[in-house]
């Protein structure tokens, strides 16, 4: 907890709004414990911190005992944190691929915005990790891929890049790193294509 508190404070000193973070496992203690475990520890470090950083917490593929693989798990956070205004949402799209989000036809891109829109409201969403999937929908396998060479595929990114409600949102690659990080340009420049 008193690194957390630490991070937000640093991140207040140089101006950095958020600090993205996941929400952890239940442990086998059930999906419910879990959350309440979660929002209880974050609302301390919160109050702690005393500061303005929003943290905004990730989405995640559902692995094992994992946290935030659903919106409505996101949702309840946002929900019933003492803190919901420093709250906000990080999409990664692997991981909500995996966790069951469709995004490369536009039907099913719609059904994932809608799912979206109805439990956490798009005015939550302020960050984006683009990645593409070396597993397939649902697998619940947490493993990035670069972008267009996965299982979400170029369509998916044309969806997402596409979509006007998005537009001006911060969104970073998380994709395999080389050594030189010529995957980066690669990657970026592959995105800007679908533009």
């Amino acid at each position: 907890m008193d690194n957390l508190v630490l991070e937000l404070t640093r991140c207040a000193q140089l101006g950095v709004p958020y600090v993205v973070l996941h929400p952890g496992s239940h442990g086998g203690d059930g999906v419910e414990v879990g959350l309440e475990r979660f929002i209880k520890g974050l609302d301390r470090v919160i109050e702690r911190g005393g500061v303005a950083v929003q943290v905004l917490v990730e989405t995640t593929a559902g692995q094992g005992t994992g946290l935030g693989s659903s919106f409505a798990e996101l949702a309840y956070i946002l929900n019933n944190s003492k803190f919901p205004e420093l709250l906000g949402v990080c999409i990664d799209t692997c991981h909500i691929f995996a966790a069951g989000y469709e995004l490369r036809t536009a039907d099913g891109y719609e059904a994932t915005v809608a799912a979206l829109t109805s439990s956490v409201g798009l005015d939550k969403i302020r960050f984006f990790h683009l990645n593409d999937s070396k597993k397939e929908l649902s697998s619940r396998v947490d493993r990035h891929e670069h972008i267009g060479q996965g299982a979400i595929g170029l369509a998916g990114f044309r969806n997402l890049l596409n979509d006007r409600r998005f537009a001006g949102l911060p969104m970073t690659l998380e994709t395999p790193k080389g050594d030189n990080l010529a995957e980066d340009l690669e990657n970026l420049q592959l995105l800007r294509s679908l533009l």
